[in-house]
């Protein structure tokens, strides 16, 4: 695949999850200006990543069978429409409505991206490609929270949504630019596959932890903006939207989880050190002052990051056959997790406060930690078969 081509797939990923994350920081400001709980403003974040988490692979067979880059010219055509309708929508439910849409095609495009970076990348260019886009993906999801919240401070949150969709139609200038890639023979929705894979030891486990660890972590994400207003009262959404940096770390930690696996003699201590991290993070949040806050931000994205980055290459490395589908599982239950943690949890915090809304969030991540000791059981009995083979 040419640089060229690449890099505008790059830009495309970071336009998209602007879109994805857009509303993030500004939840508190929807909540006073529609009379709406913090749970209820929550469900923008929560329906979007819906679909994310069970579409990937109907998406993928639709990918398959049409171009990858018309499927990403049509879809982000309409989500360009939706995403300029946020300016004119008055009523909450309606947004909800767009929110859910915008959940379905952002899917498509995510599915179509991966695809054509997969086929039309070399063997040797795919990893280094594959990382790129990770990163892009992070950078996407901090720009989205960062600028909107710094907009909607200094003019109104209504005209964010024009500064994103300017930003999709140049996407699609972008995209018009892209070299024609042509769709896969034959494929078909592997059903049988899809519970093959999940039964097998190791690959549910990973699943059930990705979602129970992104769960939480998106969980964190959702309620910071009403913790920071909670603390300060007067906080702006400029200092809301900076809580989010964070959230960069996940770039640093991405390009280099393979060497910090290494030196930690397996990917399952790596996973170990990384859900520990998150939980630590977490509990970092439980005071009252606002550095502290921020400084968490860092500690457990990196904890997170370190996880999902390692457990995605693990998936890999233990299957042989079918990887799409293993792929497609891990993006269903890691976005089934996110949707779900965006909003049942804001239920805890706006009946129970902050407290007990962490334990709520610890508990959970402890779960993701027991199975990842499960993991390695599984991974140690292994070991002494091969010795004793040998």
């Amino acid at each position: 695949m040419k640089s060229s081509s690449l890099n505008i797939l790059l830009v495309v990923t970071v336009l998209s999850f602007s879109t994805l994350y857009s509303p993030q920081p500004i939840l508190p400001l929807l909540a006073q200006e529609f009379s709406i709980t913090g749970s209820k403003a929550s469900l923008l974040i929560s329906l979007t990543l819906f679909p994310l988490g069970l579409t990937p692979i109907i998406f993928g067979y639709l990918i398959d069978n049409f171009s990858a880059r018309t499927i990403m010219l049509c879809f982000i055509s309409m989500l360009t429409f939706s995403e300029f309708s946020f300016v004119f929508v008055t009523d909450f439910q309606i947004l909800l409505g767009l929110r859910l849409l915008q959940g379905l095609l952002l899917s498509a495009i995510f599915t179509a991206i991966i695809t054509y970076i997969g086929n039309q990348s070399s063997s040797q260019q795919r990893q280094k490609a594959v990382s790129s886009y990770i990163s892009a993906t992070i950078i996407g999801g901090f720009t989205g929270r960062f600028f909107t919240g710094f907009i909607a401070d200094f003019t109104n949150w209504r005209v964010a949504f024009i500064v994103w969709t300017v930003g999709l139609l140049y996407a699609l200038f972008l995209l018009r630019k892209l070299e024609k890639d042509a769709p896969s023979q034959g494929s078909h929705l592997p059903i049988k596959g899809v519970w093959k894979t999940f039964r097998q030891p190791r690959h549910y486990r990973v699943y059930l932890t990705a979602f129970i660890v992104f769960f939480a972590f998106a969980s964190v994400l959702n309620v910071l903006p009403f913790r920071i207003r909670e603390i300060m009262p007067s906080s702006s959404e400029s200092l809301i939207a900076s809580a989010y940096l964070g959230y960069l770390m996940g770039i640093v930690i991405s390009l280099n989880a393979q060497s910090i696996s290494t030196k930690l003699g397996s990917p399952v201590n790596s996973t170990l050190l990384g859900i520990t991290a998150f939980c630590l993070g977490i509990m970092m949040l439980a005071g009252n002052n606002l550095i502290l806050v921020f400084s968490a931000v860092f500690v457990f994205s990196s904890g997170f990051f370190l996880m999902h980055s390692t457990l995605s290459a693990y998936i890999n490395q233990h299957t042989k056959t079918q990887r799409g589908v293993a792929n497609g599982l891990y993006i269903a239950f890691y976005y089934a997790g996110g949707s779900l943690g965006s909003y049942l949890p804001l239920i805890v915090f706006d009946y129970w406060g902050w407290h007990f809304y962490l334990l709520v969030v610890i508990s959970s991540s402890l779960i993701g930690l027991l199975i990842i000791f499960g993991l390695k059981a599984i991974d140690r009995t292994e070991l002494k078969k091969n010795n004793l083979v040998v």
